[in-house]
């Protein structure tokens, strides 16, 4: 069956000069989840493809301009051949004058489902797919719409469109410019191209169950994707001593919190209220002595913030949520100082300033009360570090700390529930309220 769907795919291409592999013989492993995988494509025309492993190829779509998660925007994506299973650790230069000729990254990779009561065959033949991705840049639901031919039109064309979920953006950045380094050898397009570096971690041809224990996420949702199979348990014998709970794999990344706006501070208690920082929302992850900071949509900058990652470098294996600030000589937050730092690459002064601790040695913590969070991560940060600095909160009235705020010439406050566990995305346990509201103008005379 999946040799004669790449009919197609082995047709358009010359074996004896593009690296690209065949389909000829199966060396894809099986995997109990279907598999995907997003190449960035530099072709005549740059764009993203999506691949969705089915009925042992890889269904196909060639992306404009990348995915969104936006609502709002609506991607063209064009049908293009099967393409075969192995084609997924696929990463390199396909030849000038080849089809698809130009450089190939591994952009993004993981697992996929369909919505629940979704059948993936009659979605298909509709032109109706609901799907769900888990992978290191893409998680949440997505919809596939095909449209109708125009005359003319030897291809289907579909829309790849963002549901509204927890990872929803109100604006969606570009994917094109953006020089994101590979997910499975971490190279960027011009090293790729340059032939340097060391080529891409098997997903697709890794050994039975190697490729399920390095991609398992552990999301703490009720999405299909992330639901691994389950395995029965054996009945522990009688009066055996209970044992303690194993340790739990880190994510590579957690989508973050955000805070809702809103006019004024919550009242009442049980809120923590937190001066609100101009500067950069950061992850630190640190696993066996080795650290890395990520952005809010999972990028890795590390490199531009070199000194925070060697101080987090000492810390516990844990994933700790905070920003990276600059600081005037008042020690207040400048934002306009942290991008001259990043610009001329004097990052020795800047500060993280960490606020919330999502994994602690093996363990989940984000079901956890966001007091007891606090806690255990104000003992983890050593007391009077210079980068790393634990924020503290106030439990007075909100109105009082952003008074405060304001007179101090701060941005604002956060304000939290205490009792609230952690939730990727936007929600009501965490709002913000600002100073003032303002516009930059010219004014001419």
């Amino acid at each position: 069956m999946a040799t004669r769907k790449l009919a197609r795919y082995q047709e358009m291409r010359d074996f004896g000069k593009t690296a690209e592999p065949s389909g000829r013989g199966a060396k894809a492993t099986a995997s109990p989840r279907l598999r995907f995988v997003i190449q960035k494509h530099a072709a005549t025309r740059l764009h993203y493809d999506l691949r969705l492993e089915y009925e042992g190829v890889f269904k196909s779509w060639a992306v404009t301009r990348g995915p969104s998660y936006n609502p709002h925007d609506k991607r063209l994506a064009v049908e293009v051949e099967d393409h075969p299973l192995d084609y997924g650790d696929f990463e390199g230069s396909i030849p000038k004058g080849q089809y698809g000729g130009g450089t190939v990254l591994l952009w993004d990779r993981g697992y996929w489902a369909p919505e629940p009561g979704v059948d993936i065959e009659k979605a298909m033949k509709k032109g109706d797919l609901k799907f769900v991705m888990e992978g290191e840049r893409m998680r949440g639901s997505w919809v596939l719409a095909r449209m109708k031919r125009r005359p003319g039109e030897k291809r289907d064309n579909w829309l790849m469109i963002k549901h509204k979920d927890e990872f929803t953006v109100e604006q969606q950045e570009e994917l094109g410019p953006r020089d994101d380094p590979s997910i499975a050898s971490g190279r960027t397009m011009a090293q790729i191209a340059a032939g340097g570096g060391k080529g891409p971690t098997p997903f697709m041809t890794a050994k039975a169950g190697k490729a399920d224990a390095v991609w398992q996420s552990h999301r703490n949702d009720n999405s299909t994707a992330a639901a691994a199979p389950k395995v029965a348990k054996a009945k522990p014998a009688a009066k055996t001593k209970p044992k303690t709970k194993p340790a739990e794999a880190m994510p590579r990344f957690i989508a973050p919190q955000l805070c809702k706006l809103v006019d004024r501070p919550p009242q009442g208690g049980g809120w923590a209220h937190e001066i609100k920082f101009d500067g950069y929302r950061m992850q630190l992850r640190v696993e066996g002595g080795a650290a890395r900071l990520s952005t809010r949509k999972g990028l890795d900058w590390s490199d531009k913030f070199a000194e925070i990652v060697d101080d987090g470098a000492a810390l516990d294996d844990a994933i700790i949520d905070g920003e990276v600030v600059a600081l005037d000589h008042n020690g207040s937050p400048d934002f306009a100082a942290l991008q001259a730092a990043i610009s001329s690459g004097d990052t020795d002064d800047l500060v993280f300033f960490v606020f919330d601790l999502l994994f602690e040695r093996g363990e989940d913590l984000r079901a956890l009360p966001l007091s007891e969070r606090k806690t255990r991560l104000k003992a983890l940060i050593p007391a009077r570090h210079a980068r790393l600095r634990y924020v503290d909160h106030f439990v007075t009235g909100g109105d009082a700390v952003l008074q405060s705020a304001c007179r101090m010439e701060l941005e604002g406050i956060v304000s939290k529930k205490l009792d609230a566990p952690y939730h990727s995305g936007r929600s009501e346990s965490w709002t913000k309220a600002k100073c003032r509201a303002g516009h930059e103008v010219v004014i001419g005379g």
